[in-house]
């Protein structure tokens, strides 16, 4: 779902044309996300991981799939990103594939400030009756609610921070 998501965000998104289009993924785990976001035009991501055994596992797939130094990985999360421990500290699209209570609490550690001006987030791992809980939470913290993907119980957000 959250794939589904990217590929629309990318082929729809005004900021791709740039040259430094870059991609935070918070709680990257395999770096799918991440290696798709560079497959799908992406110029550098930043990936992150609370368990550095998912930092690790993150970079053996990149290797895998010929992604190099184009994918920053490091252990932490959007308190370290806020902090400057990181390349970048916002992006024009954000992804966070982790389940929606850690969504929500992240929303309070300032996972909507990594997003752009204009940018776009994209959330997935909610249960169907979570999703407007992440919604609101999001809401709560200046994004917009634009699009929702749902594959049984499971659901994929895109939100946007406006311009």
């Amino acid at each position: 779902l959250c794939l589904e998501l990217m590929e629309v965000h990318f082929a729809n998104s005004q900021f791709v044309t740039r040259n430094s289009y870059h991609v935070i993924d918070v709680g990257c785990g395999s770096g799918i996300l991440s290696i798709a976001a560079l497959k799908l035009g992406a110029e550098k991501v930043l990936g992150v991981d609370i368990d550095i055994e998912s930092v690790k596992n993150s970079r053996e797939n990149a290797d895998l799939n010929e992604v190099g130094e184009e994918l920053v990985l490091g252990q932490g999360s959007v308190t370290e990103i806020l902090r400057g421990d990181f390349e970048f500290k916002s992006a024009p699209l954000v992804v966070a594939n982790i389940l929606a209570p850690i969504i929500i609490r992240l929303f309070d550690a300032g996972l909507a400030d990594l997003v752009e001006t204009g940018g776009e987030i994209i959330l997935s791992g909610i249960l169907d009756h979570q999703a407007g809980n992440v919604v609101a939470a999001g809401e709560s913290k200046g994004l917009k609610f634009n699009d929702q993907r749902q594959m049984g119980d499971w659901v994929a957000l895109k939100m946007s921070r406006d311009v």
